[in-house]
């Protein structure tokens, strides 16, 4: 199906990287989080087979989802245990890494914003990571986790 909606669980690769961490003890889970934003920095914004945006996204919104202010995003509801997921405290080097990740990943003028078929779809889709960005930016600047 590729893609069908404009969150960061709306495509069959952010399904597949979650059903992945699903399966995974929590320790794992930050260990496979972890390597998904250092894969995206070292790429620097080159797109490579191992560096997919949606994973990058899907991660982001894990991690968002294990801070305080992300436990009530609304695409939490699709993993209801998502909130669970990682060791609490988050750390502010592993949001200021997802923050990176996706800045790297998701430039403004990407290519990843001008593939959406569906133009409603496209302008939905920044509104999401801004949502990301909001929920992630206080716990890597040292505020509430």
């Amino acid at each position: 199906m590729g893609t069908w909606g404009s969150g960061p669980f709306d495509s069959d690769t952010a399904e597949d990287f979650l059903d992945e961490m699903e399966e995974q003890p929590a320790p794992r889970r930050l260990e496979v989080v972890e390597r998904t934003f250092r894969a995206a920095i070292e790429a620097g914004g080159s797109s490579t087979s191992s560096v997919l945006p949606e994973e990058v996204m899907a991660a982001a919104a894990v991690v968002a989802a294990n801070v305080r202010a992300g436990n009530s995003l609304a695409w939490n509801e699709e993993y209801p245990s998502i909130t669970e997921w990682l060791a609490k405290p988050i750390t502010p080097l592993l949001v200021s890494s997802a923050i990176q990740a996706l800045e790297l990943t998701l430039p403004a003028d990407g290519w990843f914003w001008r593939s959406w078929v569906d133009a409603g779809e496209r302008e939905e889709a920044p509104a999401a990571i801004d949502s990301l960005r909001a929920v992630l930016r206080p716990v890597s600047e040292g505020e509430s986790r």
